[in-house]
C-alpha cells in the first residue's frame, strides 16, 4: 500500500555506533515503509524514541521495563550479534521478538582479529608510541616480538566469526585448532584446515588463543586464572568477543608475570574501559574500543539485513532461523501486519 509519513512504521536506531556518517548511510538504504529516528545516546534520554516505535535497531541495553513502556514495539533488532545487553526473558514475557544480523559483521571482526594477533605479537602499540616520543627502540623490541608463522592458533567459538578468522589465517603457515559446543561439519574443517579439540586441549596447545564465543552466564570468565595457568608460557590472548568471557584481574596478573606474552583486546568488562584500568599501563597490550565490527563500508549491508527482517515481519514472512533469538509464545500484533511465520 502507498505509504505516507502518518502510516509509516517507526524505527528507532539507537546506540553509539550510529554517528552522523552511519546515520546518512542507514537513512539512504532504509525502505520507504519506514520512518527512522536516531540517537547516539544510550541512556534513558533515548527511551522516548523506542517507546514510540514499531521496531528498534540497537547496540544499547533493552530492559523489560522499557519494553513494557513501548506497547507498539514488536521487534528488537540487534545491530550485530551480541545480545548480552538485551533482556531476552523479559522480551519473551512482553511478547517482543528479538533478532540479530547473523554473519553480517563476521568478515570485519575477523580482519580486526588478525590485526590484533599481529599487533600483539610484534608489539605494535609500543613501537608506534615510542616513535611518536622520538625514541628508536630497535634493539629493545627484538626480545619482545614473535612471528606468527609456525604457531598454533586456537579459536574458541567456531561460528561465523571464528570460521572467518580461520579462513583469513590460511597462508600464515599456522596450525589451527578450535573448540565449540557444536562441532563443524567435516567439509568445513577440511576447507579451513581446522582441527576440533576439547576446551582443555585448546587451552594447553594454543600459542595464540582468540576468543569468539558469546558472553553471558554460560561463558562468564571462561578464561580465568585456572585456564591461563594451563596455557603455554609466553602465549598471546586475543579477545574480540565480549569482555565478561575473560577474568580481567587474572589476565593482568598473567601479563605481568610473563605467563602471557601479550594480549590484543577489543572487548572489556566494564565498557567503556576505565582510564584507571591496569590494562592501559601495560605495554604488552594492544587496545581498541570494541570497534572490531565498526567499518563504514559495512554499515549498508548490516542495515539492509535488519530492514529486510523488519519487512518480513510486516508481511508475515519467516525470518531466517539464524537471526531469530526470541520467538515469543504470545507475540504482540500491530495494524497492517500479519502473523510471523516461523
Amino acid at each position: 500500500m502507498p505509504m505516507s509519513s502518518s502510516n509509516k512504521f517507526k524505527v528507532a536506531v539507537v546506540g553509539r555506533a550510529f554517528g552522523p556518517e552511519a546515520q546518512a548511510i542507514i537513512q539512504e538504504v532504509a525502505p520507504p515503509e519506514f520512518d527512522l529516528s536516531f540517537s547516539v545516546d544510550t541512556t534513558e534520554k533515548a527511551h522516548p524514541l523506542i517507546r514510540e516505535s514499531d521496531f528498534c535497531l540497537v547496540t544499547t541495553a533493552i530492559t523489560e521495563k522499557l519494553l513494557q513502556e513501548a506497547p507498539k514495539l514488536r521487534l528488537v533488532h540487534k545491530w550485530g550479534i551480541g545480545i548480552d545487553k538485551i533482556d531476552l526473558e523479559g522480551a519473551e514475557r512482553q511478547g517482543v521478538y528479538v533478532a540479530i544480523t547473523a554473519g553480517s559483521n563476521a568478515g570485519a571482526v575477523a580482519e580486526h582479529t588478525i590485526m590484533l594477533i599481529l599487533a600483539a605479537l610484534r608489539r605494535l602499540a609500543l613501537a608506534d608510541q615510542s616513535m611518536r616520543e622520538g625514541k628508536w627502540i630497535y634493539t629493545e623490541l627484538r626480545p619482545l616480538c614473535r612471528k606468527l608463522s609456525g604457531k598454533t592458533v586456537g579459536i574458541l567459538g567456531f561460528g561465523n566469526i571464528g570460521r572467518n578468522v580461520a579462513q583469513r589465517l590460511q597462508g600464515f603457515d599456522v596450525e589451527i585448532i578450535y573448540h565449540d559446543p557444536f562441532r563443524a561439519p567435516p567439509e568445513v574443517e577440511d576447507r579451513l584446515k581446522a582441527t576440533y579439540v576439547s576446551f582443555d586441549e585448546l587451552i594447553k596447545r594454543s600459542n595464540i588463543l582468540t576468543l569468539h564465543c558469546p558472553g553471558g552466564a554460560a561463558n562468564h570468565h571462561i578464561i580465568n586464572a585456572s585456564a591461563l595457568a594451563k596455557m603455554q608460557r609466553g602465549s598471546v590472548l586475543v579477545n574480540c568477543a565480549r569482555g565478561d568471557v575473560v577474568d580481567e584481574e587474572a589476565m593482568v596478573a598473567a601479563l605481568q608475570s610473563g605467563q602471557l606474552l601479550a594480549a590484543g583486546l577489543d572487548a572489556f568488562e566494564p565498557e567503556p574501559l576505565p582510564a584507571s584500568s591496569k590494562l592501559t599501563q601495560l605495554t604488552s597490550v594492544v587496545l581498541t574500543p570494541h570497534t572490531a565490527g565498526s567499518v563504514l563500508d559495512n554499515v549498508a549491508p548490516v542495515a539492509q539485513h535488519a530492514f529486510g527482517n523488519m519487512l518480513r515481519m510486516i508481511r508475515g514472512e519467516a525470518l531466517p532461523k539464524s537471526d531469530l533469538v526470541v520467538v515469543p509464545a504470545k507475540p504482540r500484533q500491530f495494524a497492517g501486519a500479519g502473523p510471523v511465520a516461523v
